[in-house]
């Protein structure tokens, strides 16, 4: 496909390629939900399709778009992307068109897991990709369409990702970005690299998902502010299942010493922000810093002497390194020591 064509050779082409013997023609009359479930038919078609080990469906949307976010055609003068040319098609060629679209449109979306509106695609209003839209876990969970499913389950945990990455919820942001499947023995990877089927992929998503939001739920229930909670879990080195007493009498311990010692004691007049790294830093900053981390690093070890049994919180553990990270947060006034504030 070049853009040598003219625009009915290349809305030819495309039809040759991705939709010969799917009745496009009589489907581009169709409206409302039939129109819909076509649509949806197509794209589950695509998804699940493949050329060179890559779903159909990122085939056809890169004969439009470039693979960024939004609606970048490909090349200039793309024929079937401007108004101009859609004159020298026929009525049926522009019917055509428009539904080759709308299927694009989602594959684009899907395909490169991108965000979508929900109410054009499902027929859902709430548009969050969040585990809270119950409407949508019910659509995932019982659809026909599997492999769109599979695609927007992995779009729900690359947003919840996102999420705990901007808040800081370390324990949470790496517990999704990296889990694996006990029962199949494999990590759990991008839909079209998977092994696992559709419906049990799904499900393991949706589960691990509901499982950190259900913890984060009952930290709220027992009204812990939101450092709080982080700290529990960073001590746990994982998100926990449950809210442990003596590590939560752990981590007030640090919550204490943060809110009263350390917060915003890295805000320091001198710090260069031109600077291109740590070394140029001037050395008050450079010894500054350490004092003040190594100071925090002391105090881990003493509450983990006094609240923790051996084992837990060693030195460069991944809980020893999440707790100094958030100190790092803390002394540079990154800290949320309000109650119900939202985590």
């Amino acid at each position: 496909m070049t853009k040598t064509m003219t625009a009915s050779e290349l809305l030819a082409q495309i039809e040759k390629d991705f939709f010969k013997g799917v009745g496009l023609d009589k489907a581009s009359q169709l409206e409302g939900e039939e129109r819909r479930s076509y649509r949806l038919s197509q794209v589950e078609r695509l998804l699940t399709e493949e050329n060179c080990h890559m779903p159909l469906a990122i085939w056809l949307s890169d004969v439009f778009w470039t693979a960024e976010e939004g609606r970048i055609p490909a090349y200039e003068d793309h024929p079937l992307l401007w108004q101009e040319e859609h004159q020298t098609l026929t009525d049926r060629e522009l019917r055509r068109l428009r539904l080759i679209m709308e299927v694009a449109d989602l594959c684009h979306d899907l395909g490169l897991l991108f965000p979508f509106d929900m109410k054009a695609a499902f027929g859902i209003r709430n548009n969050s990709f969040q585990v809270s839209n119950k409407r949508l876990v019910e659509w995932l969970t019982t659809t026909e369409f599997e492999r769109i499913a599979m695609y927007t389950t992995y779009i729900m945990k690359r947003q919840a990702i996102m999420f705990y990455a901007d808040t800081f919820y370390q324990p949470a942001q790496d517990e999704l970005a990296e889990f694996f499947s006990s029962k199949y023995g494999e990590l759990v990877q991008l839909p079209y690299r998977t092994k696992i089927p559709p419906r049990d992929y799904v499900r393991i998503i949706l589960d691990r998902l509901q499982s950190i939001e259900r913890h984060r739920q009952r930290g709220r229930r027992l009204k812990l502010k939101p450092e709080l909670m982080m700290l529990h879990d960073e001590i746990y080195g994982l998100v926990p299942r449950h809210f442990d007493k003596g590590v939560l009498r752990a981590a007030q311990a640090l919550y204490d010493y943060m809110d009263k010692e350390l917060q915003g004691s890295l805000v320091l007049k001198e710090y260069d922000s031109k600077a291109s790294s740590w070394s140029e830093q001037p050395e008050s900053v450079r010894r500054t810093w350490g004092e003040v981390l190594s100071r925090f690093a002391e105090k881990v070890r003493e509450v983990r002497s006094q609240y923790l049994t051996e084992g837990w919180v060693t030195d460069n553990s991944l809980a020893f390194n999440y707790l100094m990270a958030h100190a790092e947060r803390c002394g540079q006034g990154l800290w949320n020591g309000e109650e119900g504030d939202e985590l």
